[in-house]
């Protein structure tokens, strides 16, 4: 894939930030996150009817909604563990590609993912200093006539349900932009920005992943992204499968079998080498708090949930990981009810302690879940139609496996990231060989 950029610009909020809002301070979850981007691609079908003014409504949509997102378009101040909220701009890119849309749609553990990352706007590491944005977009039109979105948002200042909720809302805006009058009855979301209330910053160090500020290829970090699809009908058969092992009256949870059914095989191709796995899973606190934190709160509102896994020398049994899995998952639900009370910053930093303890560790090895398949990013329709697909790309990161939801919220694409020998191994795996496509 050839990829060449038109356009690179700084956009800023449509209506200036007051100056009591300039200085926004970080939470002690946005601290203890790791400076990296998180990226999101949302592909669009071809349109011939707006595809030549899409760029310009993309730009004026994405500076109304920031009025509203504001400490997306400041900078981060690491010194001083705050956002200046001065509206220095998110940058957007806008940019073409010499392939059609319809050559990475479907294709499954075949797609070469590192293709993907020429639709983002920059390298994933390429964040942290105060020039970086918080906020990078590429907007790639493809030989088709389709096009994507690619998101960057910075870790420091948001989860993934904060972006999701940015894309959403950015999508209201342009489809009111684009419906004129008709527009105005689309519902306004009034986001909250005060997670440091919740939980005062402490002015600590965070996770560190050493990663490139530069882009790289699976040739420069040895790692390798895959993506496997799980249908209904697999999780189904698993799912009574790991039932029957545990004997069991109940169904294990569809997302903790599919994250068990790989995590077994990254565990059992690994046994004859490393034998403790500390398997981590952020769980989000919106919503399951008391009193509760809503969906409109933005920023880094997360649990890390973590548990040892030993494995055998075959490895270990399904059923048991499952069984694992949900409960560490369980057992975070509950942390979440206590979390507001003068104990809950230290339930927040024992997660993310364990998690910084074990990758000093040689000998035990770490695997990441995250669940993003509830995040629905396939609502987001810019006045265009919504998207055909949503993709994440290749990570510079081994042992991670991210979980999104198909198109039509029946089965589960699951991002998995391992060393490229690691990789070689999986895909032969008969579980994974069975169960995905």
């Amino acid at each position: 894939m050839k990829v060449q950029v038109l356009s690179r610009e700084l956009i800023r909020p449509y209506t200036s930030t007051p100056l009591s809002l300039r200085e926004y301070s970080l939470s002690l979850v946005d601290e203890l996150s790791p400076v990296m981007y998180v990226p999101i691609i949302l592909y669009y079908a071809h349109d011939p009817a707006t595809s030549g003014s899409r760029c310009e409504d993309l730009k004026m949509s994405l500076s109304k909604v920031l009025t509203r997102f504001y400490p997306f378009a400041g900078r981060y101040m690491k010194d001083s563990f705050m956002v200046d909220c001065s509206d220095q701009g998110v940058e957007f890119v806008e940019a073409i590609v010499d392939v059609r849309l319809d050559e990475l749609l479907g294709q499954g553990k075949n797609l070469k993912t590192e293709v993907l990352n020429h639709l983002i706007p920059c390298a994933i590491g390429a964040s942290g200093e105060a020039s970086d944005p918080l906020l990078a977009v590429q907007v790639t039109s493809f030989a088709c006539g389709g096009w994507a979105i690619g998101s960057m948002t910075s870790h420091k200042i948001a989860d993934m349900a904060t972006a999701c909720t940015l894309i959403n809302e950015w999508a209201i805006e342009a489809k009111r932009l684009l419906e004129g009058s008709d527009g105005n009855k689309l519902p306004v979301m009034s986001p909250v920005w005060d997670s440091a209330s919740l939980f005062p910053g402490k002015k600590v160090s965070g996770i560190t992943f050493q990663m490139s500020r530069e882009k790289q290829d699976v040739s420069d970090h040895q790692i390798a992204t895959k993506v496997f699809s799980f249908d209904n009908s697999a999780i189904s058969k698993f799912c009574g499968k790991i039932r029957v092992e545990n004997s069991s009256e109940s169904l294990p949870t569809r997302v903790q079998s599919v994250f068990g059914v790989i995590g077994k095989s990254i565990i059992d191709i690994n046994a004859a080498y490393t034998k403790e796995f500390l398997a981590i899973e952020p769980v989000n606190l919106r919503e399951r708090t008391e009193p509760s934190i809503s969906k409109n709160h933005c920023g880094n509102l997360y649990l890390l949930t973590t548990n040892q896994i030993v494995a055998g020398e075959a490895g270990v049994e399904l059923h048991s990981i499952v069984d694992l899995l949900t409960q560490t998952v369980k057992r975070g639900v509950e942390k979440c009810k206590m979390i507001l009370s003068p104990e809950g910053p230290m339930m927040i930093s024992e997660g993310f302690h364990e998690v910084t303890s074990t990758l000093a560790k040689p000998k035990i090895g770490a695997l990441s879940f995250s669940d993003w398949s509830k995040f629905p990013f396939y609502e987001a329709d810019f006045g265009l139609g919504k998207p055909v697909w949503i993709s994440i790309v290749n990570l510079p990161g081994p042992n991670c496996v991210f979980l999104l939801g198909d198109k039509f919220g029946e089965g589960y694409e699951a991002w998995v990231n391992l060393t490229s020998s690691d990789m070689l191994k999986f895909e032969q795996d008969s579980s994974i060989v069975e169960y995905s496509t």
